[in-house]
């Protein structure tokens, strides 16, 4: 009698992405300080135009194509192309919502995690692309930065003073050294970005848990919300044009905390990164269509 196939577990997928950042900040980098093609923009899916948010903004943005646009190895096909013999694609995360009556007459609502393999249109043969048009950028970084800065509509005040950067929620105020004290300009709008950031996590925004609640330096709350606004930052500085590469390299302690953070946590980056795109769409006064992945029904689910 034929043995049954073994069972095949399901794939992790919190750890089959948490692995990922890992691997890469273990090899030096820190993606959520990688820069992204500031003329095409956020990477994003070239048939269906879905601009890719949280996680999967910062693994896609790790990848150093000239071009920021992927598919998944079906629409691929369906363009009449073919992913090239031994390119490796990269994983997508979304949620699909199954709904069950709990018996007493309500619905239940459960989301859960999974994912698709998107490559880039560089590993992709028998597709004649078409590129959309760059737009002008009529304004540098810098003068980006401010816009976003003057469009935070009902943001905290803003003082320059003192020699430490931080945010006070009892005041709602964002504390700043002054911007000739940083080592490039890139660096103080990235750190006020951060601050701002944490801003948003105030009772009268979006009412962030981990702002909140009162949490110990060091703790896993204080560490999530820290990594919230470190991706918030990069999320505004992206959306500003401006160049990462010319801030602070990241120290190695500040690296091991993450990866400390990060084994402890396979959830963490998945769910910071969610926090933190919320965050900085809350600032830019974007509403998207759903929240940066983070629950879309089944039929929304990013292709």
């Amino acid at each position: 009698m034929k043995k049954p196939a073994p069972f095949a577990p399901r794939p992790d997928v919190y750890e089959i992405i948490t692995n990922r950042i890992i691997l890469a900040l273990e090899n030096g980098v820190t993606p959520w300080k990688q820069p992204w093609n500031a003329a095409h923009g956020a990477p994003r899916n070239y048939r269906s135009k879905h601009v890719y948010q949280g996680v999967n903004a910062l693994l896609l943005g790790m990848l150093e194509y000239e071009h920021p646009y992927f598919l998944t190895y079906n629409q691929a096909k369906e363009l009449g192309g073919q992913v090239r013999r031994g390119e490796k694609g990269m994983p997508v995360v979304f949620f699909t919502v199954t709904k069950k009556d709990d018996g007493k007459g309500e619905e239940k609502k459960k989301a859960f995690l999974k994912y698709s393999t998107v490559f880039n249109v560089a590993q992709i043969d028998g597709v004649a692309w078409s590129f959309p048009e760059l737009p002008s950028r009529e304004h540098t970084p810098e003068q980006a930065a401010e816009q976003v800065l003057a469009g935070y509509a009902g943001g905290p005040r803003v003082l320059h003073k003192g020699s430490e950067a931080m945010y006070r929620t009892s005041t709602d105020t964002v504390t700043m050294p002054a911007a000739s004290d940083f080592h490039s300009a890139e660096d103080y709008y990235h750190t006020l970005f951060h601050e701002l950031t944490h801003s948003t996590g105030h009772a009268k925004r979006l009412d962030r848990a981990t702002l909140t609640e009162l949490a110990a330096f060091g703790s896993e709350t204080y560490a999530k919300e820290e990594l919230v606004a470190e991706l918030g930052a990069s999320f505004l500085s992206h959306a500003a044009g401006l160049d990462l590469t010319r801030t602070e390299p990241s120290s190695a302690s500040y690296i091991a905390n993450w990866l400390q953070a990060l084994r402890n946590d396979k959830q963490l980056i998945i769910s910071a990164a969610s926090q933190g795109q919320k965050a900085a769409n809350h600032i830019l006064g974007i509403v998207p269509s759903y929240e940066a992945e983070e629950a879309p029904s089944a039929e929304e689910a990013p292709q």
